[in-house]
């Protein structure tokens, strides 16, 4: 042990096939930090989570655990929590116990589904879950409202991120390259996002939000070459773009989509109306869970609005129906595609009105 009062132990590097014995006994208690990286254990005995419930740091990076109990729930004193390059395939849902966690490293590991429950730490800070075999993200983490860094990269079964997580009030740092994503939001956190690393190798990508144009950086190569690699999954809506020789992805939930060009002054339908006023008093997901509702409307409360009118001071919440404009920078030479949602033709009209200098508007349709 080290350091005053703050009980350290080094027990990384010493191939270890189990947790040590000298864990066990008078004293434990007061260990505040454990490092066992680097070793050989396979399983967490249960004695382990009685002994050190007071435990607030915990490496066990590096090493052959392939499950961990549900008795982890038990170390609600934790902070910090690194499993990383392990064989995890999942997480018990009694993770969600630990509500002093503010570090949760996943990274080299299985894991294929983050519980649901894991919406419970309210004080998570970081979240890494690189390299693992993720397919999607449980729209419940968008209750870790502490959350600045969410590391997800090197996951290619990943294909979509909840548009909430982009909004959560302290996020800071996202990536997700060397995924399979299909879409980005069409809205974000501008006041806290300072990184959005999302392009590199994302090769499925067809078009960038306009939210997010300012962390884009154009591979015109990887974009031609999509020509050949995109495989249009049929869960999204689709648009074909004469600029381009491939079709656009959309979210489903865009029931409605129109041109501004040929868009009529028609007033919102009530469907799009509701979501938006039960938006507005920001339902718990857990409340929404509980109520018997069919899925379409279930889900458009959970994930939220799908954008936000493009066109200041409007910001009207977008669900399922949009105007759609796509447009690119005049001062590029080649087509490099964004897309930007409105409410209505009004509101279209005038965002071009202020930035028809700036953008050049590219002609669409949807293809039969």
């Amino acid at each position: 042990m080290e350091g005053g009062f703050r009980s350290i132990m080094h027990l990384s590097y010493r191939d270890y096939c189990a947790i040590p014995e000298e864990l066990r006994g008078t004293g434990s208690g007061e260990i505040d930090e454990i490092y066992l990286k680097e070793n050989l254990i396979h399983t967490l005995p249960d004695w382990f989570f009685v002994e050190m419930a007071h435990l607030r740091f915990l490496c066990l990076a590096g090493n052959m655990i392939d499950s961990l109990p549900n008795q982890v729930g038990r170390l609600e004193c934790l902070e910090t929590l690194d499993l990383s390059e392990n064989v995890l395939h999942r997480l018990p849902h009694t993770v969600g116990r630990l509500k002093r966690l503010t570090k949760l490293l996943l990274n080299g590991n299985y894991i294929n589904q983050l519980p649901a429950e894991i919406g419970q730490l309210r004080k998570l800070e970081v979240l890494e879950i690189r390299k693992n075999r993720l397919t999607n993200i449980p729209i419940q983490l968008s209750q870790c409202v502490s959350l600045e860094d969410l590391l997800m990269d090197d996951n290619p079964g990943l294909v979509s991120i909840p548009t909430r997580l982009f909004n959560l009030p302290c996020l800071t740092y996202v990536s997700a390259e060397r995924c399979n994503l299909f879409q980005l939001p069409s809205y974000i956190n501008t006041t806290t996002l300072s990184f959005a690393l999302l392009f590199s190798n994302n090769l499925s990508l067809t078009h960038c939000p306009l939210a997010l144009e300012r962390f884009a950086q154009p591979d015109y190569d990887a974009i031609e070459d999509k020509v050949k690699r995109i495989k249009n999954p049929p869960c999204y809506r689709h648009i074909r773009c004469n600029a381009v020789p491939y079709l656009l992805n959309f979210p489903s939930e865009l029931v409605h989509v129109s041109d501004r060009r040929n868009a009529g002054i028609t007033p919102n339908s009530l469907l799009a109306a509701t979501f938006r006023a039960v938006s507005r008093s920001r339902p718990r997901l857990d409340s929404v869970e509980k109520v018997d509702l069919p899925q379409c409307l279930a889900n458009g409360l959970m994930r939220g609005p799908v954008a936000y009118c493009a066109s200041v001071p409007c910001g009207k919440e977008i669900f399922i129906e949009a105007v759609l404009a796509l447009v690119k920078r005049k001062e590029y030479a080649r087509n490099f595609v964004l897309s930007v949602l409105f409410c209505s033709k009004l509101c279209a009209d005038r965002w071009f009105q202020y930035n028809c200098d700036t953008y050049e508007e590219l002609a669409w349709e949807i293809p039969n």
